[in-house]
């Protein structure tokens, strides 16, 4: 969650300071949001997981 939270506040600072230019994001900026949202991912699938597999060996159980 800490990068999540760096990422974020390097997003404003970045977008606060750039002028009203309508260029868009650089590939770096596009880079790290996408890989801000992979992570994301990962934590919601691997949570998801570990919950699954707590309910099914419940399951098992007498």
């Amino acid at each position: 969650m800490e990068e999540i939270r760096i990422l974020v506040i390097w997003l404003q600072a970045r977008l606060s300071e750039r002028e009203r230019d309508e260029r868009g994001f650089t590939a770096v900026e596009w880079l790290l949001i996408a890989l801000g949202v992979i992570t994301i991912a990962g934590i919601a699938v691997a949570a998801i997981k570990a919950y699954v597999t707590g309910q099914t060996n419940k399951l098992g159980q007498p």
